[in-house]
């Protein structure tokens, strides 16, 4: 039995004029899975709303969560239309050659936010992680990696 401890970080870079803010208020994590054998493509799916959903043979013994991130200093009850900038796509290859890799996309990115009375918007980004079918197996181990998104932002 293999359990897996998946964790991704993101951290938000803005392409605006003004002087605004992200701050990351919690990663996304895929929680605490099992792979019992890495024989076909599997994934793990975790939703901007928080639902969680698995294909393959993987299985959840905690659940995950979208990464949330705090978005600040843009005017009030305003609409912010947001566009990624570049892709992201992390393939990670563990422990060496000893452990299976895997690749994790952004799921559920949203097209806009409207800030409250102070100009701050809560952003929720879900994300799918997809093992590598390979005969390597997953090594027991917390996985984790940083990335950067960046993000355009108009209003």
């Amino acid at each position: 039995m293999r359990f897996l401890l998946l964790a991704t970080v993101l951290f938000c870079v803005f392409s605006t004029p003004l002087q605004a803010a992200s701050t990351e208020q919690q990663a996304l994590d895929f929680g605490t899975l099992v792979i019992l054998a890495n024989t076909n493509t599997s994934s793990v799916i975790v939703k901007d709303d928080g639902s969680i959903n698995t294909q393959g043979s993987v299985y959840v013994l905690k659940n995950g969560r979208p990464a949330e991130l705090l978005l600040t200093d843009f005017p009030a009850r305003t609409q912010l239309t947001m566009n990624l900038v570049a892709p992201v796509d992390l393939t990670h290859d563990i422990d060496g050659n000893s452990s299976a890799g895997f690749s994790v996309r952004l799921n559920g990115f949203p097209k806009y936010v409207i800030t409250n009375e102070f100009g701050e918007a809560k952003v929720f980004i879900g994300g799918i992680l997809t093992t590598d079918r390979s005969a390597k197996p997953y090594a027991d181990g917390q996985y984790s990696s940083t990335t950067y998104l960046e993000i355009s932002v108009d209003y």
